[in-house]
């Protein structure tokens, strides 16, 4: 039975899919082929009561929902050092960290942690990218959305330094990552156990926010079955080519207002104070201008 030795457990629009793509390159990593299958918060987001932590999650994140087919995930492993697979829902999901240790137990794990507003905004304009019907920005982002709930990391990732020894856990920050991404990569390298020497393309950003120039066909361009569907009876070697058709219907995302940052960057004041005595790590790079 092959499960994996380490995992990014989030925090969801802070790199991730941008850290699964750097990982899959190195020769001596294997990564479970489908990014986020999020197996261990599967429970959680079936039978969800924290409203307090923000709403449910979609059971469509959730693709991966047995233990069968969380091993099968790992079938093609071969003579790879590390073994991992990225899912962002794990940091948000409350029972997560307990059925990773009953099952991993010597899992490491990884975590990027992004400024807690630029977050919520990024999340903000997933949802208009995706051609979601979506209110105003400032009536989006306020204390009771979820958005904004999800973006207090203290008390999520207590949960898992309560749990699993702190040098199981590699912390990264993603306003350092995105400033030199080949060394951050190279650093997790080093931690997970591999060739440091392998140098990754970081030249491509994947998943970088933007808005659809057309709401309705984003809408059809990111429907799960119709993705399901055209994976299927569509060549894998045009694939690619249905990403850059999509990515066509994109324009740049704007910036988030000063006011709402300043606003929303109150709310997290005292959480990033607690984060940084968890952590003993200077935030105040996420603070300026609040």
């Amino acid at each position: 039975m092959t499960l994996p030795n380490f995992m990014m457990i989030g925090v969801a629009k802070a790199g991730t899919t941008s850290f699964f793509r750097y990982l899959d390159q190195h020769p001596q990593i294997f990564m479970a082929p489908i990014k986020a299958t999020n197996f261990f918060g599967y429970e959680d987001a079936r039978d969800w009561k924290w409203d307090v932590e923000g709403d449910a999650p979609l059971l469509q994140n959730f693709p991966v929902r047995t233990f069968e087919a969380y091993e099968a995930s790992f079938a093609g492993v071969t003579d790879e050092l590390a073994i991992g697979e990225v899912s962002p829902q794990y940091f948000r999901c409350p029972t997560a960290a307990q059925r990773i240790h009953e099952c991993v137990p010597n899992a490491k794990l990884v975590v990027s942690l992004r400024n807690p507003a630029e977050r919520a905004f990024s999340g903000f304009m997933m949802r208009t990218r995706r051609g979601e019907a979506v209110r105003g920005i400032y009536e989006e982002l306020t204390l009771q959305s979820s958005h904004v709930k999800e973006g207090f990391y203290y008390k999520r990732l207590k949960r898992y330094l309560d749990i699993f020894p702190k040098d199981q856990v590699k912390i990264y920050i993603f306003e350092e990552f995105k400033k030199d991404p080949a060394g951050t990569v190279i650093d997790l390298y080093n931690f997970l156990g591999v060739d440091t020497s392998f140098v990754p393309d970081t030249s491509v950003r994947h998943n970088p926010g933007a808005i659809p120039k057309v709401r309705l066909l984003n809408r059809l361009f990111y429907n799960p079955t119709l993705i399901n569907m055209a994976k299927s009876i569509v060549p894998e070697g045009l694939h690619l080519k249905l990403k850059q058709i999509q990515q066509l219907n994109l324009n740049s995302a704007p910036k988030l207002p000063t006011d709402l940052r300043s606003k929303l960057l109150n709310f997290y004041r005292e959480d990033i104070f607690k984060l940084e005595g968890l952590l003993d790590r200077d935030l105040s790079i996420w603070l300026k201008g609040a």
